[in-house]
Formats: structure tokens, sequence, C-alpha cells
């Protein structure tokens, strides 16, 4: 039986945890999972108790669990805290 996307994001997510790792890199975590699977996903990432960069384009998402966030657009790079509204 094969693994669908959102099953395999969730035992990477497991397997770094249960390894120790205190950082991750995450490029679009949550852009092909279904709504089932990104609930999960959403559940397991909140009880990871690390640091987690994360490239993302999900405002809810974002606001769910930045504590700081990195704009990078033609206006350059910029932090913003708090709140993203644009």
């Amino acid at each position: 039986m094969e693994l669908s996307f959102g099953e395999r994001a969730r035992l990477t997510l497991v397997t770094f945890v249960v390894q120790g790792c205190n950082f991750l890199l995450l490029d679009e975590p949550i852009n092909h999972l279904d709504i089932p699977s990104r609930s999960r996903f959403e559940q397991a990432l909140s009880q990871f108790n690390g640091t987690v960069l994360a490239v993302v384009h999900d405002r809810y998402f974002i606001q769910r669990f930045a504590s700081e966030t990195w704009i990078l657009d033609e206006l350059g790079m910029r932090l913003e805290m708090g709140i993203i509204t644009e």
C-alpha cells in the first residue's frame, strides 16, 4: 500500500520528532494536503517543541503558527510581528 502525500508528511514529521530533531525547514508543507490531513499535520506541528522555518503562502496557517513572519516581496524583505493583514 502506498502512502498519500499527507501521510508521508506526517510520518516524516513524526520521524524527526522521535529522532530528537529541534529544527524543521518546511517548504509549503500544507499545499497538497486534504482538510483531514492538514488538520492532523497542524496538530502534530503544534506539539513540536523546536524551531520551525517555513515558506508558506497560506495566511490562516501563518496566523495560527507564526511568532515572527518575514515578508519577501517587491519592496524587499521585512520582519512583521503579530497578525498579517495584507
